[in-house]
């Protein structure tokens, strides 16, 4: 009896949706739609903040060819980059909300309820190149982003980024819409979930 080692865990939970398409329609009648890359799996997570691990430093220098995210996939996958090296990173405070609510479930429930279009990052000095920032606010005036951009060369969109926010500087002055339903669907176009307010 092996108890699957929490990271491994999360991995094969995103994996179940590599290839499906995400789709929110948007009150304005425009359409967020984007598909989950097995590549964006470390940057979703937060993994590219653990700067004390010797892995991630690695991963993070943009001339190391050989640690790209399938590298770090594969340490996962033989249980040599574990749950508890992630917990024992004296930065996993950084992360710490992102991880513990990353899960099959998390990723594919509506929780969504707005939907910044157009995201201008100069606002707020952020240098992240999505331009649809999707929104939950929590009871304590918190925030969880999920940030979408689109890929130059394939023009399609994918997960940039998902965040916890303590305060709303990724909202304010932006221009805001509200998410009217989710739909995520198979590779081959099956519908898997279908939600709305």
């Amino acid at each position: 009896w092996i108890i699957m080692d929490d990271l491994l865990q999360k991995y094969n939970d995103y994996i179940r949706l590599k290839n499906c398409r995400a789709e929110y329609l948007l009150s304005n009648g425009m359409v967020i739609d984007f598909t989950y890359k097995e590549e964006n799996f470390i940057h979703l997570l937060g993994l590219h903040k653990l700067t004390d691990i010797q892995l991630i430093q690695l991963f993070n220098d943009k001339s190391n060819k050989k640690v790209k995210s399938k590298y770090i996939i594969s340490r996962i996958k033989k249980n040599k980059f574990t749950d508890a090296m992630v917990k024992s990173s004296v930065f996993y405070g950084k992360i710490s909300e992102r991880y513990e609510s990353f899960s099959y479930d998390n990723l594919t429930t509506l929780t969504y309820t707005d939907a910044v279009i157009n995201f201008n990052p100069a606002l707020i000095k952020s240098k992240i190149k999505s331009d649809y920032l999707l929104f939950e606010e929590k009871t304590n005036k918190e925030y969880n982003h999920l940030g979408i951009a689109i890929d130059i060369t394939t023009k399609k969109r994918y997960i940039e980024t998902f965040f916890h926010q303590e305060s709303d500087m990724y909202i304010k002055g932006q221009q805001i819409v509200k998410v009217e339903s989710f739909t995520l669907y198979t590779p081959d176009n099956q519908i898997i979930v279908i939600d709305s307010f």
